[in-house]
């Protein structure tokens, strides 16, 4: 049923478009095959709807944040590519209205490791030519559609940007319930269990050129090509670099965060607690 869902609400709307364009039915048959359409899809809409709603329940029960239940919920009755990028999208302003009320994403009681601040400057400078650039556009382009869609390009582009820096700042790393979690944003979370950590130490590697990297057994997650942290396994541990793809064995984890001395000091802590 959940497979089906996922196609159906775009497979109605094509045949939709069909019906007008190609003129197989009479006016008549068309306006009656059309409201039955409809029906079909507000039907098909109702059910998607009831099925993300468990999706997302299901998964907020099992401990997963706010972020990862609205993937599922997305995932259950979207194809995969649309799940991924309204995800996305949701995801962005899902941090900006958190990032207005000040309310980190993070489970109760956890401690958290922020990081960013090595991007967070060049992402406010983006913000802050957007201006300059609606004056270059509005004083070089003569053509009012052209104007005009640049500048609803500009406008979106810059809340794109702002849910960036909202993201990286509301969805830290935390540390608690006997694991961390590293996230880049809205975009990547993987969950480390502490039980596994043999040390950690502070030590930077860079060159890298993705959000998660896992080569050699090493795991990275870096910020801009950077990391600043280095956890050592006692065993090999299964970790998946993106949703749905195979898992690798990784024996260490790289990761960065704003103040090493503070995030080593939190993670000894639970490791000798836990």
């Amino acid at each position: 049923m959940a497979t089906a869902a996922r196609w159906a609400a775009p497979t109605v709307v094509l045949a939709q478009v069909c019906l007008v364009w190609t003129g197989v039915f009479s006016l008549g048959e068309a306006v009656a095959v059309g409201l039955l359409l409809e029906l079909l899809l507000v039907g098909i809409v109702i059910t998607e709807i009831t099925l993300a709603r468990r999706a997302f329940r299901t998964s907020k029960s099992q401990g997963a944040d706010g972020q990862e239940a609205l993937n599922q919920a997305l995932a259950a009755v979207l194809p995969a590519p649309v799940a991924k990028a309204m995800g996305m999208e949701f995801g962005l302003f899902r941090a900006l209205w958190r990032w207005i009320r000040r309310k980190p994403d993070a489970p109760e009681g956890h401690q958290i490791l922020s990081y960013g601040s090595e991007i967070k400057p060049i992402m406010w400078v983006m913000v802050f030519l957007v201006p300059l650039e609606i004056l270059a556009v509005e004083l070089m382009i003569p053509w009012t559609v052209v104007r005009i869609t640049l500048l609803v390009l500009s406008v979106y582009g810059t809340v794109w940007v702002l849910g960036f820096i909202a993201a990286l700042s509301i969805r830290p790393h935390t540390v608690g319930d006997g694991k961390i979690v590293l996230r880049f944003a809205h975009f990547t979370q993987i969950t480390i269990p502490l039980e596994l950590v043999e040390s950690v130490r502070s030590s930077r590697h860079s060159g890298y050129r993705r959000a998660v990297n896992i080569s050699d057994g090493v795991l990275a997650m870096p910020i801009g090509d950077s990391t600043t942290l280095s956890i050592k396994l006692r065993e090999p541990y299964s970790v998946a670099p993106k949703p749905g793809k195979p898992t690798q064995e990784v024996r260490e984890v790289r990761f960065a965060a704003d103040n090493t001395r503070e995030a080593i000091r939190v993670l000894t802590a639970n490791i000798s607690g836990s």
